[in-house]
């Protein structure tokens, strides 16, 4: 299955730790793709206003991850390689309006 609406084409440098299916994002990532400050992502995970998961990627897309981050308002999306290398990254915002609930859990598009 491939990851719809995603661009493969951008490479940004982005330090995340790979392990397994395990990855580790750094705080100022996801503060920049949700719009908080890097110091508000880790007691925001804590209180699950931040929700995260991982999807492997399938078929064409066998060895890639889809780390995202959602928030009530906004969603990051970053799609790496089997060693955390980052092959894209995209936003949703919805501005002052709630993300759908449907948008804020794995398989959303």
């Amino acid at each position: 299955m491939a990851f719809p609406g995603d661009s493969r084409h951008r490479r940004d440098m982005i330090e995340i730790e790979a392990n397994g299916q395990a990855f580790t994002v750094p705080a100022e990532v996801i503060a920049e793709g949700l719009k908080l400050l890097p110091e508000q992502v880790q007691p925001m995970l804590a209180g699950r206003l931040i929700t995260s998961w991982v999807e492997a990627g399938v078929d064409e897309d066998f060895g890639t991850f889809r780390l995202t981050f959602a928030t009530d308002k906004r969603r990051l999306r970053v799609i790496v390689d089997a060693l955390g290398e980052v092959i894209s990254k995209s936003t949703l915002d919805f501005g002052g309006h709630d993300l759908p609930l449907g948008a804020r859990r794995p398989g959303a598009v």
